[in-house]
């Protein structure tokens, strides 16, 4: 049997991202997210301890019409190239790792994961 090595619960949700460094931003969205990270789909290769800020528009208590926009370092632990066919550019599979993210916010995306809400939100944005 495979014992469970995480310390955060994980849910595949959809929700907007966005990922930048000095020199790029890259909007897509969540496959899977939890309260230590997230794993994503994107069209740039991102190199293993590649030192990242991410965006998330996240759902918050309520009728799911309003989100929180996080911000949080991370780095990157693992990517890997994706074949799809019907497209000519490139696209790697990124988990990231959380280093910065307040506990505030990381609280906010722990209700989020353990509510079970896979509604997609309105984009109305809380500020902070």
């Amino acid at each position: 049997m495979i014992k469970e090595r995480r310390k955060h619960l994980r849910a595949k949700k959809q929700l907007p991202l966005k990922i930048a460094d000095k020199s790029f931003d890259v909007i897509t969205e969540t496959v899977d997210i939890s309260p230590s990270g997230i794993y994503c789909r994107i069209t740039r290769l991102l190199p293993v301890m590649s030192k990242i800020e991410v965006i998330m528009l996240v759902p918050v208590k309520g009728n799911g019409r309003y989100t929180k926009k996080i911000r949080a370092r991370g780095v990157v632990v693992r990517s890997e190239p994706v074949i799809l066919e019907n497209t000519d550019r490139a696209h790697y599979n990124v988990a990231i790792f959380f280093t910065d993210i307040s506990k505030k916010d990381q609280k906010a995306v722990e209700a989020y994961v353990s509510s079970g809400n896979a509604d997609q939100p309105e984009l109305q944005i809380i500020k902070n």
